[in-house]
């Protein structure tokens, strides 16, 4: 967690794991070895509970069977992604792109190793492609308003972000890249407004104390903007 007062990482977790929309689970047993897809199902289970070398070493053996099951390859890179692992994971989820073209979460997923690995210009690229396939994605309007903001267009950000938390309100981290944006803004109303609702509403966030500590630090600034008064 960077030691920069009122800032919050955002992005450290924003990682999409297990995706139920690259292809139908039905489907994919009938297009590839079961033992492959059993592999696959252990790697799914593994990198759930957090374990990530055993996934690794459990998607791998699935690709060993099958090359072409891009499902495992997603989901090899996600849990890259998670160990920051950024060059394997982008290597995946290109892979992913090469199987299937019009995989939406891909295109997001890649979008966020860029965002992550400071590459602004083409995570916006790869954003902006995987909206035009599902432009109602919370989660792709989350990285778009991110990169938004990274490359100083706030007014875009601010928008984009409201819209990821309208699409998708279970999306934590936006409401902490609005409280980045109103701080680098300062506007401390609105950003403490916003870490009051994130702890109100994700009590059980990793980013809960540091959140709590920016909010107390705002609030102590005020109680002494107007004792100056």
């Amino acid at each position: 967690m960077p030691k920069a007062q009122g800032k919050t990482d955002t992005h450290s977790s924003s990682v999409r794991g297990n995706n139920p929309y690259l292809l139908d689970p039905a489907e994919y047993k009938k297009r590839f070895p079961k033992k492959a897809v059993k592999e696959f199902e252990r790697g799914s289970d593994s990198q759930a509970k957090g374990e990530y070398d055993e996934a690794v070493q459990y998607f791998q053996s699935s690709l060993k069977l099958a090359p072409d099951f891009y499902p495992a390859h997603n989901n090899l890179g996600t849990t890259y992604l998670a160990q920051r692992h950024f060059s394997q994971a982008q290597s995946e989820f290109e892979a992913v792109l090469k199987l299937n073209q019009n995989d939406t979460e891909a295109y997001f997923n890649l979008g966020n190793v860029f965002l992550l690995t400071q590459r602004h210009d083409e995570a916006l690229q790869m954003v902006e492609e995987g909206l035009r396939r599902q432009p109602n994605s919370g989660f792709g309007q989350f990285l778009r308003g991110s990169i938004y903001a990274r490359l100083g267009r706030r007014h875009e950000a601010e928008s984009a972000l409201r819209d990821a938390i309208r699409l998708d309100p279970s999306l934590a981290r936006a409401h902490l890249e609005l409280v980045n944006l109103y701080l680098r803004d300062k506007r401390t109303q609105e950003a403490a407004a916003e870490l009051k609702y994130f702890l109100k509403s994700f009590p059980g966030d990793p980013l809960v104390p540091h959140a709590r500590e920016v909010l107390e630090r705002l609030e102590s600034r005020n109680r002494g903007d107007l004792t100056a008064r």
